[in-house]
């Protein structure tokens, strides 16, 4: 088991709980904190940033879980959530040409979706989900869901292959959740795992990829050295869709090489996060202080920042959303609702920041396509430099 001290950290102070959207500005309604406090450490041997231990985030955590919320899996059988569902099937399909009276489990498995997938293919299949959407997805796809965390205290079950989309994130010590999911591979079994590719937030200073529910914060090198330092061999790769890397690992050792390549590069980066940050937040404040109202189209990935900005006049503040479900809902901490297009258009800002470096083309032509002009600012004028001027 890995066991080190960290040598480098940032006490950030309290950010958003978030939970989901709700009618009120305040998780009150959940018992949960609004805010709870966030610390980021470096490990080095494994070149990982991660969040601090914290025992009152874990009881958070804890209960939202087992409550079922917006930190549930991203695999559906609907919208988007069928894409990643697709993309990571073909990933696994690469490699697993022969599915049917192969035993899979899926850690994490939410719905229970992905698992109906690879049941149609004639694997025999069962989850572990700690929330309420396993029981659903149990009974609406007829799929075996166990209720609780991974691993089950008491079996010994093995299995051919393990899935977990999305989970390995979630996991206070990444290394021995791996080390379990080897124990509970058969002999040439393999597991295929995702995680969120925090590269592009770590390099630019964006804390919008900070979240308690999650501990650690992967590139493709961390997630390398995470595997073999449980142990598997493993070959690593970009998702196709989505802001993903897959992973695949099999049981047996990996070059000594492998481990360490990158770390120290990775402690660099990790040394001028907070100084990017910091700048980031600087331009925040400009943008917010500028003449009129400011509006954030995609606010989620911005509560962060506003958490840290001092002085900012958040009474200035509007928040904008494409999901209609989202319309008069609030973030947590906020107390101004989420507006829709229509309000957008028929009552815009004196400026607009498009908070989604992804889709912000997709945004700004709807806006453009819409017949009203509003000046925007964009991901990059915040965490590429490019913007330093026009906003200060």
């Amino acid at each position: 088991m890995h066991v080190e001290t960290p040598r480098r950290s940032w006490s950030i102070g309290a950010f958003p709980f978030f939970y989901r959207c709700q009618k009120t500005p305040s998780n009150q309604d959940y018992g949960l904190p609004d805010q709870l406090p966030f610390t980021l450490e470096f490990d080095p041997k494994l070149g990982l940033a991660r969040q601090k231990k914290n025992a009152e985030v874990e009881r958070a955590l804890e209960l939202c879980y087992q409550q079922g919320s917006e930190i549930s899996g991203m695999m559906e059988d609907n919208g988007i959530g069928q894409n990643y569902a697709a993309d990571f099937l073909a990933y696994i399909e690469k490699s697993e040409s022969a599915l049917s009276g192969k035993r899979v489990l899926e850690i994490g498995c939410g719905t229970g979706y992905l698992l109906s997938l690879l049941q149609a293919r004639g694997a025999e299949v069962v989850g572990i989900e700690p929330g309420r959407q396993g029981v659903e997805g149990s009974n609406r796809y007829g799929v075996k869901v166990i209720k609780g965390f991974f691993p089950i205290a008491g079996t010994t079950d093995k299995f051919d292959m393990i899935v977990a989309y999305g989970v390995l994130e979630h996991i206070i010590d990444p290394v021995r959740f791996l080390e379990d999911v080897a124990n509970s591979l058969r002999p040439g079994g393999t597991a295929y795992i995702a995680v969120p590719d925090c590269a592009p937030y770590l390099e630019n200073g964006d804390i919008s990829c900070l979240l308690h529910e999650h501990w650690s914060y992967f590139n493709q090198g961390s997630l390398r050295r995470v595997c073999v330092a449980a142990g598997m061999e493993v070959s690593i790769e970009p998702a196709g869709f989505g802001g993903s890397i897959y992973c695949r690992a099999t049981l047996g050792a990996a070059s000594g090489d492998d481990f360490g390549l990158g770390a120290e590069s990775a402690a660099s980066e990790f040394d001028g996060f907070e100084a990017k940050a910091r700048q980031a937040s600087a331009r925040m404040r400009a943008f917010i202080q500028g003449a009129g109202d400011a509006g954030i189209y995609v606010p989620g990935r911005m509560i962060n920042l506003l958490a840290i900005t001092p002085g900012a006049a958040l009474a200035k503040l509007r928040f904008f959303d494409d999901n209609a479900a989202m319309k008069g809902l609030y973030y947590p901490g906020f107390d101004f609702p989420i507006e829709d297009f229509t309000t957008l258009k028929n009552a815009p800002p004196a400026r607009l920041l498009i908070a989604t470096n992804s889709f912000h083309k997709q945004i700004s032509d709807r806006i453009s396509a819409a017949g009203f002009h509003i000046p925007l600012t964009t991901w990059a004028d915040f965490f590429s430099g490019s913007g330093v001027a026009e906003l200060s």
